[in-house]
């Protein structure tokens, strides 16, 4: 992301964040102080509503005492209730009469055992049992609400009982009115206040009847910041077995000038972020623009520098951080070019160091076999004088080959970087050679195991005699005293690579002298170039040979060298 775009981000953000913190805060104050302010009127609401509640409880209760008052002076109906059947239809018709005379909604009367004797709101229920309804309301000891059945569907009530003795018998009178929205308007005294009876069945209200969800108030116009108040009031379920749950009236007021508040509130707070956010990527792309075009053109000349090229010219007048991080990069430049110069000297000297190490080690392995070959002849002309002729006629060889070998590398170093020249070589030859040009004293001895019919290898002679050389030079100074075994063996692998294993028996390598083995100038003897290994890793590379090694501490190494043969397999 452009410095431009992060400072155009940054303005926006600072500007924008504590705009909208402040809008928050002075709308949620204006909204909770409204809200508020209302909820002290519709408690006073809610309270005025539960002593209507309870005035229409005494009004339900009145009208019953006075029809058990009346009903002991009730002949017809004595004689209906002993079994006179001419008063039948008396008794059947008794509560309608009687419930249009009070104002009741709902009225039913029944004996001890719960019977139905008659009903003024369902006129079909005469002789059902129903004893559950007011035993529960009974329970209630007072007015409770109770869902009655009626010939055209069931409808809420607000229900109480009372009771009366003729003779021996006791009967129950259970008399409610009906809870509608219309029975609900009464208590909604003002503007944008609604009325819910919500209770397990169902919810009743001054706007709508829904079924209940989980007890919640349906919303109400809309208005997500309504107040409410809520007062309870008994519940009787009489599916199963009587039993009270409760029920909420519940007083809603909305609050229209809130809603047009928060409008304002609104409308206001993004006027004044579009003029602020304007203003303020104005003011940040003035300033970006002051400050990404000196950096532009530092950034044009810090591209420019060059190790060899001409002194970097940036204009450092301004007396600011930028004039000062001009004349910074002025500086370092300079430095840089020093430091460059510096460096390639070293560099030179690193090349020669390393090229001469590397010629001393090279040479140093082509001269062994003739100093083993020279203390042998002395030691023979010492002891034995008649046979320095024959010894001499053996050890020809070794001398010429270790001549040419030298005379080889110092045409190639001559040429400094000499190419490979890649042909058929007889890799059971230069083992041979190898083995016997290696004189050991002592008990270490150097053999062979070579394939037989082995085809020639695709490479060059002297390279795969120097690889030869430095394994098996390291393999003979890793025995101790006590001599050991080194052992050079040809095969053919499975892919058809000709394979050389170099393996000895001298004291292996730790786990972690395996791992730096290969690295430049790494050794483990104190006289070392520490290139052996390195060398034989890169001209195993350059011949797209392949090399591993394995070793254990006590155990010997054992190096494995695959080739390509000269020859497809």
């Amino acid at each position: 992301m452009r410095f431009r775009s992060r400072l155009l981000i940054a303005f926006a953000l600072a500007t924008i964040v504590p705009l909208a913190l402040l809008a928050f805060g002075v709308r949620r104050q204006l909204t909770t102080r409204l809200v508020t302010q209302h909820q002290k009127r519709v408690q006073g609401l809610a309270r005025v509503a539960a002593e209507d509640v309870e005035h229409e409880s005494q009004l339900i209760a009145g009208r019953l005492a006075s029809l058990t008052r009346e009903l002991p002076n009730d002949d017809r109906f004595r004689l209906a209730v002993r079994g006179e059947a001419r008063e039948r239809s008396y008794l059947l018709d008794w509560a309608e009469r009687a419930m249009q005379s009070t104002g009741l909604d709902m009225l039913q009367l029944q004996d001890t055992q719960g019977r139905i004797l008659s009903s003024g709101h369902f006129r079909n229920e005469f002789d059902r049992l129903d004893p559950d309804l007011p035993r529960g309301l009974a329970a209630a000891k007072r007015t409770a609400l109770v869902r009655i059945r009626a010939p055209d569907g069931p409808f809420l009530a607000l229900a109480r009982v009372d009771s009366l003795q003729l003779g021996d018998r006791r009967f129950d009178l259970v008399g409610g009115v009906r809870v509608d929205s219309v029975f609900l308007e009464r208590f909604a005294r003002e503007d944008g206040v609604v009325v819910s009876l919500i209770t397990p069945a169902e919810t009743v209200s001054t706007a709508v009847v829904v079924p209940s969800q989980r007890g919640r108030v349906p919303a109400q116009r809309g208005m997500r910041d309504d107040v409410l108040a809520q007062i309870p009031i008994p519940y009787l379920s009489v599916t199963d077995s009587a039993h009270l749950t409760p029920a909420r009236l519940v007083i809603t007021r909305t609050i229209p000038e809130l809603a047009l508040l928060q409008r304002d509130v609104d409308r206001w707070f993004i006027v004044a972020m579009v003029l602020v956010v304007a203003t303020a990527l104005a003011l940040a792309t003035w300033l970006s623009a002051r400050l990404s075009g000196p950096l532009a053109t530092l950034t044009q000349a810090a591209s420019t520098i060059e190790l060899e090229g001409p002194e970097l010219a940036v204009a450092a007048g301004r007396d600011d951080e930028i004039g000062t991080l001009a004349r910074r990069m002025d500086s370092m430049a300079t430095r840089l070019r020093a430091s460059a110069a510096r460096l390639r000297q070293a560099e030179r000297r690193a090349t020669v160091g390393d090229m001469a190490r590397q010629v001393n080690h090279d040479i140093k392995n082509g001269l062994i076999p003739i100093r083993n070959v020279l203390r042998h002849l002395v030691q023979v002309q010492e002891e034995q004088p008649h046979e320095l002729a024959n010894v001499f006629a053996e050890r020809r060889s070794t001398l010429e080959s270790s001549v040419g070998y030298l005379d080889t590398l110092a045409r190639n170093y001559a040429r400094l970087t000499p190419s490979i020249e890649r042909g058929a070589v007889d890799v059971n030859a230069i083992a041979t050679e190898l083995a016997a040009s290696t004189a050991v004293s002592g008990a270490t001895k150097v053999r062979t195991r070579l394939a037989d019919a082995l085809p020639g290898a695709f490479g060059d002679p002297v390279v795969i005699r120097r690889i030869l050389d430095n394994l098996v030079r390291n393999a003979v100074e890793s025995i101790d005293a006590r001599g050991g075994e080194v052992t050079i063996a040809t095969s053919r692998s499975l892919n058809g690579a000709l394979r050389i294993v170099v393996a000895d028996t001298g004291r292996g390598m730790t786990e972690d002298e395996l791992m730096h083995a290969f690295d430049d100038f790494y050794t483990t003897k104190p006289d070392g170039t520490g290139l052996g290994l390195s060398v034989v890793r890169r001209l195993t590379t350059d011949l797209n040979g392949t090399m591993r090694v394995e070793s254990e501490p006590g155990r010997g190494t054992t190096f494995t060298i695959e080739l390509p043969p000269c020859t497809p397999s």
